[in-house]
């Protein structure tokens, strides 16, 4: 057992020898070489971005309503949806208020999903400057021949959504959203301050989550009709609104 432990020690400390020697070999011939790196950008593509479920920035959608692909980038307004109240109300001589419908849309596995009413936006012209969204209510809800007099349309809860979203860079929502009752002028919706706002965002008007009464989508986009205005049956009153993306030192 004695000569067994020596003729291992012995092993142990002729390989421990050689490796010493190999190592000083290897740092006589070590070399060296330079490797370089470089990075470009072109300005941002030209092509509309499709929408996005406000809910999932992974997620592209097709809406249903309206089709139409938004402007062109590197800024631009990607999609907003159009806002139906309906067209089945009876009429009442006391102040309403009808609410917009969910949006209807197909999801990336091609299956229906309702969202709430939403808009988004994309920067990508690497400035980070920010920007600023308004919108102008055209005209009031009109059905060709007499307007709905003090029909007042409201958007409120704003909630971003970005894969880019980290506590410094989200948007700010102005004025809830109200468009009336300064019908033809604009209001500011949203404000995206230097290093805010790049890449895609979307704002949504509450989240949609089940279509029940405590759904904050629900009640978000609301338009408010007088009992005292003129309502004429079997006839449609539609109005537009006419969004506006600038640069934020504009």
């Amino acid at each position: 057992m004695k000569t067994t432990k020596i003729v291992t020690s012995a092993i142990i400390l002729t390989t421990l020898g050689l490796a010493a020697t190999t190592s000083v070999d290897a740092a006589t011939t070590a070399a060296t070489y330079t490797e370089k790196g470089q990075v470009g950008f072109v300005d941002g593509s030209t092509d509309p971005t499709g929408p996005t479920d406000p809910t999932d920035p992974t997620n592209p959608i097709t809406p249903v309503d309206p089709v139409d692909p938004g402007t062109k980038g590197p800024l631009s307004i990607d999609y907003i949806s159009n806002l139906d109240f309906g067209l089945d109300h009876k009429i009442s001589g006391t102040t309403e208020t009808y609410y917009a419908k969910p949006v209807a849309a197909k999801g990336k596995d091609g299956k229906d999903v309702q969202l709430a009413n939403f808009l988004q936006v994309t920067d990508n012209r690497g400035t980070n400057a920010g920007w600023k969204l308004s919108v102008t209510q055209d005209k009031q809800f009109n059905n060709g021949t007499a307007d709905l007099d003090g029909a007042a349309l409201k958007m409120s809860g704003q909630v971003f959504n970005s894969t880019n979203m980290d506590g410094t860079t989200t948007p700010t929502a102005l004025n809830a959203g109200v468009v009336s009752p300064t019908v033809g002028s604009a209001v500011d919706v949203v404000s995206a301050a230097k290093g805010q706002g790049m890449g895609t965002w979307t704002d949504s008007f509450g989240t949609y989550t089940d279509g029940s009464d405590k759904d904050t989508s629900m009640k978000a986009v609301s338009l408010e009709v007088p009992g005292k205005s003129a309502k004429a049956v079997k006839t449609t009153y539609a109005s537009t609104l006419t969004w506006t993306l600038t640069d934020a030192s504009i």
